[in-house]
């Protein structure tokens, strides 16, 4: 899968099935402390990096196949809000589950 991930354990949230909206670094911050390193060069333009449709299907797919899901979560590698579709995912997996879903 391209664009989910997991499920992987989580302190707060349980196991957790990580949804990656972005490419790999797009990133409009230069956190020093991100485990991905410097932004070069920082991204603020809010665009749809991936087809929600796209993205949508493999969540479907992971909930079908995948067990022991607590949560939903919108993270990965860059800045999530920074895809111009995301309130889109986030009410399409609501629709496809109960799970609550943390961004």
């Amino acid at each position: 899968m391209r664009h989910v991930f997991g499920p992987v354990p989580s302190r707060r949230l349980g196991r957790s099935l990580g949804v990656d909206p972005v490419p790999s670094k797009l990133c409009n911050w230069n956190c020093v402390y991100c485990q991905l390193g410097f932004t070069v060069p920082p991204v603020s333009e809010r665009k749809d990096f991936f087809p929600a449709a796209e993205v949508l299907d493999e969540v479907r797919d992971a909930l079908r196949t995948k067990s022991a899901i607590d949560w939903i979560t919108f993270v990965g590698s860059g800045e999530t809000t920074l895809h111009r579709r995301l309130g889109e995912m986030i009410r399409g997996v609501q629709a496809l589950t109960e799970l609550p879903v943390a961004v």
